[in-house]
């Protein structure tokens, strides 16, 4: 079995040395590629790169599986709406350093890095990323796609949209509804609901504007 992480970029990189870590401890891939639709090279950080037409013409489905190595939540659920009508398989890669409650349920595709902590009955739905030591409540339900960066600190109870972005070291207040398509701007301390498609931050964080070309980064 190969696994194809989709996205060689900085992002990429990491989860590269997440799926090596998995891998030494428990043989779970003959080969870790990358999959990406802008880069024409044959090699990234070490692996070999295709392209996705490559992948459908050349590769049995039931060879491989992949995961989604991108930080901004609709890039995210473009490649999975691609990858899920081509009957391709979505893998879930959890760090081995990260520590998962028996009663969480986890969705298919989902990324977990490195010392992550998700807790008690916590509802981790399709395609979501969550970065290195972010802590995830008691019974917190992160929506499809979504994005919890490095650092962020979920209370229990709370629910965040499918689609949003919450940034480096945001504080979540415990029982809070962060909405869907929202971006929590880094190091934001929410006390209040968030409504859908909004931008926030500050603390305490307030909506500063709508968050219309869902776009996290900008070059």
């Amino acid at each position: 079995m190969k696994l194809f992480i989709y996205c060689a970029g900085g992002f990429g990189k990491e989860i590269l040395d997440t799926a090596k870590r998995i891998n030494k401890f428990n043989k779970k891939w003959d080969e870790i590629c990358f999959i990406d639709d802008v880069r024409l090279v044959n090699e990234f950080y070490g692996a070999k790169l295709f392209s996705f037409n490559t992948i459908l013409e050349q590769f049995d489905l039931n060879s491989f599986e992949v995961v989604i190595a991108n930080g901004e939540p609709f890039a995210r659920k473009s490649i999975y709406d691609k990858l899920r009508s081509n009957n391709i398989k979505l893998t879930t890669l959890v760090d081995n350093s990260a520590i998962i409650s028996d009663t969480a349920k986890i969705g298919e595709g989902v990324l977990i890095t490195a010392y992550c902590l998700v807790s008690s009955s916590v509802v981790i739905e399709n395609n979501v990323a969550v970065n290195v030591k972010a802590i995830v409540g008691h019974d917190v339900k992160l929506g499809e796609h979504c994005v919890v960066s490095a650092l962020v600190n979920i209370g229990g109870e709370c629910t965040v949209g499918e689609n949003t972005y919450i940034g480096m070291g945001v504080q979540i207040k415990e029982k809070l509804v962060i909405g869907k398509d929202v971006i929590v701007g880094m190091g934001s301390v929410v006390y209040y609901d968030i409504p859908d498609g909004v931008i926030a931050l500050g603390n305490p964080a307030r909506p500063m504007r709508q968050n219309i070309d869902k776009k996290v980064f900008r070059k």
